[in-house]
């Protein structure tokens, strides 16, 4: 709009310097001649307009007096554009209009008083002279006429043309607003696609993630099953192993007990053989059968202290392998109550872990429904805006079309009229381009709020990534990062104080969560530092309260 501000400007200061010289040639002229009176009016100006086809042409009679005092005031007000090729013409008359006195201006003059046509107007101006002989200044006068004559002539050129340029400014200005609110609804449009086409991506990004979690969730129950199912198919065949390894070294110990005490039995049978073979001659011989008696008591003492001794060692290793089965059946209870308190820690663990996964995941459904909530509310404000935008672009066309049949159906007016015409133009003008910045500031809110949504939809997909994918690694400094306030956050609308401050409030931010995870992480140096500040604020209160002042 700056280069229609210059060129109308360029033409109110050509029509200012037209009207000013024609003024004081005229003043000229009259005070040079100021002692003739006129008689008689020298000059008739016929004036016929065609408001319509059908209303038949009217003629205006206008009398100019020779000493008729001129104060041309300028018929542009501000606002008006004109073309460079209107400037150059209007100098051309103006040329011709100091040239008055000669012949040749003289004929331009009545070859321009012929007629004049107006493109837009239809104005058609035609000047008879009618020579009137009283005195002996009268072809002074006639030549003033004359060129009062031609300035009028170029009057009704300028307000001709003022009216064309009014008319192009007018479809300019149309066209400019017509192409401002076709544009915008053409993004508004774009936006409104593009949202829609990037909630189905997301979506489907979804809907696909959640399937993949689905089936990993599955595939890793499956295995934790299988692998549990594996442990203790091991641990039973670990039990069994030990009690077969027990049981055959019982039978081996049992085994070698029994060959120990067979061997004892038939050395003992043995000698019990021997002895009674032994015996035997001597016991025919003597008669005496107390001595045999007494041996045979002897040798089933010995057998029954035999005996005992081999009752004695069983019951020694009966001892000794209750002893062992009782260790044994306290280390498998003792097991079994450490593997029983671990699956209640672990079932525990799991029974939490759901729980805290299920509020979360509650939590997440409802942001996901309240952003689109918030999505749906901000699809519908744009759609309002968009029937809005086209309601007041039918209402400015609607207008257009009034003023344009106006335009056409109105008579030509004289120069107020038109002024307060061209004051209407311009305060509509004004209008106009106030309402273009406020829709144009409801524009840049509009993509303020839409990426504020996008980062929020953003933030919590990612949070719901993160939620369900436990098992893979992330960085411990993200939920702290994602905790910066949205005022604080980067856009491309700040300046560069306001990015330096972001900035360095940004670097203050992750220097304290990286110290805070140092310490988290090591808690020695917690513990270290704790103690330094303690002592320290136990140095100064000892300092303070041991001093004394001088």
């Amino acid at each position: 709009m700056s280069w229609l501000q210059d060129l109308a400007g360029k033409a109110e200061n050509i029509l200012t310097k037209i009207d000013q010289n024609a003024a004081t040639v005229l003043t000229r002229q009259s005070t040079e001649n100021g002692d003739v009176e006129a008689v008689e009016p020298l000059l008739e100006v016929t004036t016929t307009i065609p408001s319509a086809v059908e209303n038949p042409p009217a003629a205006v009679k206008l009398p100019v007096s020779r000493a008729l005092s001129l104060s041309v005031k300028t018929a542009s007000p501000r606002g008006m554009v004109r073309s460079a090729s209107s400037a150059s013409h209007e100098r051309s008359n103006f040329h011709e209009i100091e040239t008055g006195g000669s012949v040749k201006s003289e004929r331009q003059a009545s070859s321009r008083r012929s007629s004049i046509s107006s493109k837009k107007d239809g104005t058609v101006i035609e000047f008879n002279a009618n020579p009137v002989v009283t005195s002996a200044s009268v072809d002074t006068g006639y030549s003033l006429e004359k060129e009062l004559a031609a300035t009028k002539i170029i009057l009704a050129e300028v307000k001709s043309e003022r009216d064309e340029l009014k008319i192009e400014l007018e479809g300019a200005l149309n066209q400019l607003s017509n192409t401002d609110h076709e544009n915008r609804i053409k993004e508004l449009e774009a936006l409104c696609q593009a949202l829609i086409d990037e909630k189905n991506e997301l979506f489907v990004k979804q809907t696909s993630i959640e399937e993949s979690n689905a089936k990993y969730i599955k595939s890793i129950s499956e295995l934790e099953s299988i692998v549990s199912k594996h442990i203790q198919n091991e641990q039973e065949l670990q039990q069994k192993l030990e009690i077969a390894k027990t049981e055959t070294s019982n039978v081996t110990a049992e085994l070698q007990q029994y060959r120990v005490r067979a061997h004892a039995t038939l050395q003992l049978k043995e000698k019990m053989i021997e002895q009674l073979k032994e015996n035997v001659i001597p016991s025919a011989m003597n008669k005496n059968g107390n001595v045999n008696s007494e041996q045979i008591m002897l040798i089933e003492l010995e057998q029954l202290k035999n005996e005992r001794q081999n009752l004695a060692e069983e019951i020694s290793a009966i001892t000794e392998k209750f002893e062992r089965s009782k260790l044994q059946w306290q280390t498998t209870e003792d097991r079994f109550r450490g593997t029983v308190s671990e699956l209640e820690a672990k079932v525990d663990e799991l029974q939490q872990r759901l729980n805290v996964e299920t509020t979360k995941l509650h939590q997440l459904d409802d942001d996901l429904g309240i952003k689109q909530k918030e999505l749906h509310s901000a699809r519908e404000e744009l759609v309002k805006q968009r029937t809005a935008f086209s309601v007041k672009l039918h209402e400015k066309e609607a207008e257009i079309t009034k003023l344009r049949n106006k335009m056409h159906n109105r008579p030509t007016s004289p120069s107020s009229d038109l002024e307060l015409r061209l004051s209407s133009l311009t305060q509509s003008l004004v209008q106009k381009q106030n309402t273009l910045e406020s829709i144009t500031a409801e524009r840049n809110a509009l993509r303020l709020q839409l990426e504020k949504l996008d980062t929020q939809y953003r933030g919590v997909v990612s949070q719901v990534r993160q939620q369900r994918a436990p098992y893979t690694s992330s960085n411990e400094t993200d939920d702290a990062k994602s905790q910066v306030p949205n005022f604080m956050v980067e856009n491309p609308f700040d300046n560069n104080m306001a990015r330096r401050v972001k900035r360095a409030y940004s670097s203050l931010d992750s220097i304290g969560i990286r110290l805070g995870v140092f310490l988290r992480r090591y808690p020695l140096i917690r513990i270290l530092v704790i103690f330094y500040v303690a002592l320290l604020h136990l140095w100064v209160m000892f300092v303070l309260l041991s001093s004394t002042p001088a």
